[in-house]
């Protein structure tokens, strides 16, 4: 063999060589891209399930302690009407008869009775003090609970309460009732 071609020969084994290394070094840097984006994937979905079991959980939470405070509320608000009934006068709550009590069979007429002595007016209720704005609050942190706005609260409570100055009372109930 003459030196030209041991030199041919030998850059052929060279380039051959070359060649080899570059392609084991592609499928290498393949390898390695294929791996790090399954580990790229499973990392994402393992975070999507943990947030989706996060969201649920916080959901839940919130779920039951809207209906907690909606028990707790209508509790209270049976509470209230049962003491308002208690502490109205017996005619006044006599007048207003409840629809599941009627009386089908009408009084005996006996001897009538004498008239009573006459009941003294009704006066509208004293201006809250000491903890009794706690029927008003109860109302407005219902209407709050229930979606209504300020203006649409105090119209309520002006219109079941009389007039007043509720700021107090409702900046207090509105910042407890978005919580």
């Amino acid at each position: 063999m003459s030196p030209e071609q041991e030199n041919e020969d030998l850059a052929a084994k060279a380039a051959a060589a070359v060649r080899q290394v570059i392609a084991e070094a592609q499928e290498r840097a393949a390898d390695i891209v294929r791996d790090a984006e399954a580990k790229a994937a499973s990392v994402r979905e393992q975070a999507e399930a943990e947030a989706a079991q996060v969201r649920e959980r916080a959901e839940g939470d919130a779920r039951a302690q809207i209906e907690a405070a909606k028990r707790a509320l209508d509790e209270l608000g049976g509470t209230l009407a049962a003491a308002a009934t208690s502490a109205l006068p017996k005619s006044a709550s006599e007048s207003q008869p409840d629809e599941s009590e009627q009386d089908p069979e009408p009084e005996p007429e006996g001897e009538p009775e004498p008239p009573a002595a006459p009941e003294a007016p009704i006066s509208p209720p004293a201006p809250a003090a000491n903890g009794d704005d706690a029927a008003e609050r109860l109302a407005a942190m219902k209407l709050a609970v229930e979606g209504k706005d300020r203006a649409a609260i105090e119209a309520e409570l002006s219109e079941r309460f009389g007039s007043g100055d509720r700021s107090a009372l409702l900046d207090d109930v509105l910042s407890r009732a978005t919580r």
